[in-house]
């Protein structure tokens, strides 16, 4: 969970929901959303998960975001998770996730370590996830990249995601 109280947590929040902004299209599942901060950007039904995943039961979804998640989580928990997904995204409907490159892991590290970033979070990452293993994740869950991109000068990442065509 971010400490929404150090700036630089909030700084990093808020590039990444000027990143996923354009693409907040009708509901929104917030897969790992923290305290809801991305509700007010969205227009359509907003559905907060964190770790009781009851609440998207039952429910689809144009648009499902992982901002800065899949990172605290085991390989195999995110591929679940994408497979998870599959009968909750809509037709039409978008994964926008974003992690860090693995070049920011020592950038990380260090501002974690003099507190400037909180350092529990940081030390929850189990895996810095590169741009081939993001693509091999969509392949091999049934995913096709719309878009990739790094951001922050190559130290964040986003991926766009829509169901495989048949």
């Amino acid at each position: 969970m971010i400490d929404s109280k150090k700036i630089v947590e909030k700084l990093l929040q808020q590039f990444r929901f000027n990143k996923v902004k354009p693409f907040l299209i009708g509901d929104v599942l917030d897969f790992g959303g923290n305290e809801g901060e991305l509700k007010p950007l969205v227009k359509g039904n907003y559905v907060l998960v964190n770790y009781d995943h009851s609440p998207m039961f039952n429910k689809t979804f144009d648009t499902i975001v992982l901002l800065a998640v899949i990172e605290h989580m085991e390989v195999s928990d995110v591929f679940d998770s994408l497979h998870t997904f599959k009968n909750a995204l809509r037709k039409d409907g978008h994964i926008f996730l974003t992690t860090p490159t693995p070049s920011s892991k020592f950038i990380l590290e260090t501002l974690a370590f003099f507190r400037i970033l909180d350092k529990q979070n940081i030390e929850e990452h189990k895996h810095y996830w590169n741009e081939p293993e993001l693509f091999d994740l969509a392949e091999k869950a049934g995913y096709e990249v719309v878009k990739y991109k790094k951001f922050q000068f190559g130290l964040n990442q986003y991926i766009l995601l829509k169901h495989k065509k048949a």
